[in-house]
């Protein structure tokens, strides 16, 4: 009916990179609103340890999509969460670094937002899980920033393509998450030490985000039928100043 948000109960919630941080945060909050999950990530063990169905494949390979897809069924809500970093400006980085993260930020959403929409579907929601460095530049972050930037694009372009059929689409853009990324490919581990203090003293609110914050901005969109094409910042005031 208009103007109700979605129910989730039997509905089947297909995650990528499902197996920590926001993924699984996600896969607990929605099977708590009654909803079947269906993980996908590389790791068979850590995906096995959830509890939930899951397909172990790697996002940048198409065949990924199509299979996970076959397994999960009917799919209701897609959660792209699946990412990856590297830190390095344009010029240090090299053709594999960038090609690396634009197959796993890029094409992998790509290929699982490509599946999604071609079922047999009049309702349902994709959520992409952007950045902060997809709507502002963040130096040291040239491959980075420039994935989420389209991965914003898709966001928006998708959301007009399915509009028609009552499927939204939106991306919720975290600044930084108290999640093993924001640790993560730090050259010196002093910096991996600081990153936390370093971040905070950039962020208005005074503190960065927990999986749970982003995991709840997820839900919530995913909800609400006439919020589509939006990319909702979760920074804590970042990318307002």
């Amino acid at each position: 009916m208009a103007g109700d948000p979605r129910n989730f109960e039997g509905k089947t919630v297909l995650i990528t990179g499902g197996g920590s941080g926001v993924g699984l945060e996600c896969a607990k909050l929605f099977s708590d609103a009654g909803a079947n999950i269906f993980l996908v990530g590389r790791t068979a063990e850590k995906l096995k340890d959830t509890g939930y169905d899951y397909f172990a494949g790697d996002v940048r390979e198409s065949q990924t999509a199509l299979n996970a897809f076959k397994q999960a069924g009917a799919v209701d809500v897609l959660v792209n969460n699946a990412g990856a970093i590297h830190r390095a400006d344009a010029r240090d980085t090299n053709d594999d670094d960038w090609q690396f993260i634009m197959d796993v930020n890029v094409n992998g959403p790509f290929y699982f937002s490509r599946e999604f929409a071609q079922q047999d579907l009049d309702d349902g929601t994709i959520i992409n899980v952007s950045s902060t460095c997809g709507q502002v530049g963040a130096a040291g972050l040239a491959a980075y920033c420039a994935s989420k930037g389209a991965l914003n694009q898709l966001t928006r372009t998708m959301a007009l393509e399915l509009a028609p059929r009552k499927i939204t689409v939106n991306a919720v853009a975290p600044g930084a998450i108290n999640s093993p990324m924001l640790f993560s490919k730090h050259s010196n581990p002093k910096d991996a030490e600081t990153v936390v203090k370093r971040n905070m003293e950039s962020i208005p609110i005074g503190n960065v985000a927990e999986p749970q914050e982003v995991s709840r901005a997820i839900l919530f969109l995913a909800r609400e039928r006439h919020i589509t094409g939006t990319i909702l910042s979760i920074d804590g005031g970042y990318t307002a100043l």
